[in-house]
C-alpha cells in the first residue's frame, strides 16, 4: 500500500470519526479487516453512532461493514433529513440499517421493512426488534407481482437478487415476492412518506408494470437504479408524475411526488 493510500485512508478514518465517533469507526474498520483479511472472530459486532438509539449487529466475514460505510459514515440518506416523515416503506431492508438510520432521523416514523435473503432476515429483524412496535420486517421480496420467486444468493449478501423462478442452481433458494400494491396494504399505512428500494435490478420489473395502483400513495422515493435498463424502467414509471429530483452516492431521490398536470 503506497503512503499516499495510507494517507488517504487515515483521512476518512478522521472524517468517520466525526460522523459515527471513535469506537464505532474503529469498529467499522476491524469488520471491514476481517472481511478482506479472511479474519473469524469475533462473529458479531455490536456498534453504536452516537445518533443510534441502539447499536446496531453487524456479521464477521460479510458485506455488513460495506453496508454500514455507505449510510452511517458516508450519510447517503442525510439529503432526506428535513422531510416530514411518519410511514416507510424499506424494500431490500438488508441487516436493517437504512431503517434503524430513518428511525432515528424521524423519531415519529413507523417502518415496515422487506428482505428476501433468509440469511440477512434474522439479523434484520433482531436489529430492528429494539424499536418495538415502530419496526415490523417480512421475510419478501418486492416483485412486479405475487408469486414464488428464485434468489440468487451472491458472495456478496448486498448484491443477491430475485428473479422468475425455474432455473435450477446451487447458489438459488425459493421466496415469496410481492407487488407493491400489496405491501402497502400489508403495512396497514395509508400512504408512504418515504419508499425506499435497493432490490438489486428487480426495480425493473417492479417499475415496468402498472404503477398506477400505488404510485399515487408515495410522498418521497429513493432508490438505488442497477444498470441503464432500471433506470429507464424507473423514470418510464414515474412519466405521469412531477418531483424533485437529486442524487446523493449511489441513490436517486424523488421528493414531492404529485401527478402532472394535465397539458
Amino acid at each position: 500500500m503506497t503512503i499516499k493510500r495510507v494517507t488517504g485512508f487515515l483521512r476518512y478514518c478522521a472524517s468517520a470519526c466525526s460522523t459515527v465517533g471513535l469506537v464505532p469507526t474503529c469498529q467499522w474498520v476491524f469488520g471491514t479487516a476481517q472481511l478482506n483479511l479472511n479474519i473469524a472472530t469475533p462473529r458479531l459486532l455490536n456498534v453504536r453512532p452516537p445518533f443510534l438509539k441502539y447499536p446496531v449487529k453487524l456479521r464477521a466475514r460479510t458485506s455488513d461493514p460495506f453496508v454500514f460505510r455507505q449510510i452511517m459514515i458516508e450519510n447517503e440518506y442525510l439529503p432526506l433529513k428535513d422531510l416530514r416523515v411518519e410511514t416507510i416503506l424499506d424494500l431490500g431492508a438488508n441487516i436493517g440499517l437504512a431503517s434503524a438510520w430513518f428511525l432515528n432521523r424521524f423519531p415519529a416514523a413507523t417502518v415496515f421493512a422487506v428482505e428476501a435473503a433468509a440469511d440477512n432476515y434474522p439479523t434484520c429483524k433482531e436489529n430492528l426488534a429494539q424499536y418495538g412496535s415502530r419496526a415490523r420486517v417480512l421475510h419478501g421480496a418486492a416483485w412486479s407481482s405475487r408469486e414464488t420467486l428464485t434468489l440468487r444468493r451472491k458472495s456478496c449478501a448486498a448484491d443477491n437478487s430475485v428473479h422468475e423462478s425455474g432455473i435450477g442452481h446451487p447458489d438459488e433458494v425459493q421466496v415469496e415476492g410481492w407487488d407493491i400494491a400489496s405491501l402497502i396494504e400489508m403495512s396497514g399505512f395509508k400512504q408512504v412518506d418515504l419508499l425506499k428500494i435497493d432490490i438489486e435490478g428487480a426495480e425493473a420489473e417492479v417499475f415496468r408494470a402498472d404503477v398506477s395502483q400505488w404510485l399515487g400513495r408515495v410522498r418521497n422515493l429513493c432508490i438505488e437504479l442497477h444498470g441503464e435498463e432500471c433506470r429507464k424502467a424507473f423514470f418510464g414509471g414515474l412519466a405521469a408524475y412531477d418531483f424533485e429530483h437529486m442524487q446523493s452516492g449511489e441513490l436517486d431521490i424523488c421528493t414531492n411526488l404529485r401527478p402532472r398536470a394535465s397539458a
